[in-house]
């Protein structure tokens, strides 16, 4: 398809107007990739056009193709790393990637090792217990834990409570 695009250009005697054109059609098809899920075939659209880019330019000019070509390959990855940095600050680019950064949550689940509460559902052996007025999903250390026992956190792995049952105020405890 890019050279059938070259040779139309290459027909009509605007090669180097065909070469720029194809040029920017490849920078809208990346940037559109980059907000459009087409699953890929808008980079090939744009690798298509940038083929048939190189490929006007040289049959332009064989100077002029040598010089585009090396233009393409010293500019592109610069400025493709430039956009990338110009993207990656934006709104968009926060929702989509993920970051290496841990939310406070997890390091203040940590800090309720040791801490009593009550049980708001049964833990059967997963349910709903209350810590200092705030809502956490745990997991019975052993057996059932009725609703309304006092529990203590006996473990924090992988951001859930482990807990155990230490008073015996409404609930029953069965292995």
């Amino acid at each position: 398809m890019s050279i059938w695009l070259a040779q139309v250009a290459g027909e009509s005697g605007d090669t180097l107007l065909w070469g720029f054109v194809l040029i920017g059609a490849t920078i809208f098809l990346v940037a559109l990739e980059l907000v459009v899920p087409s699953g890929g075939i808008l980079a090939i659209a744009a690798a298509a056009a940038l083929i048939g880019a190189i490929t006007a330019f040289f049959m332009h000019d064989p100077v002029t193709g040598g010089v585009a070509l090396a233009a393409i390959a010293i500019f592109g990855p610069l400025l493709a790393w430039i956009a990338w940095k110009w993207w990656s600050d934006t709104d968009m680019a926060r929702r989509i990637v993920l970051s290496d950064e841990c939310d406070s949550s997890n390091e203040a689940r940590s800090d309720l090792l040791g801490r009593q509460g009550r049980a708001e559902t049964d833990l059967r052996p997963i349910g709903v217990v209350r810590i200092d007025d705030r809502r956490y999903d745990a997991l019975s250390d052993h057996g059932m834990i009725g609703s309304g026992s006092t529990i203590t956190v006996v473990k924090v792995l992988d951001n859930q409570l482990r807990v155990r049952r230490t008073g015996s105020t409404g609930g029953e405890e069965s292995s």
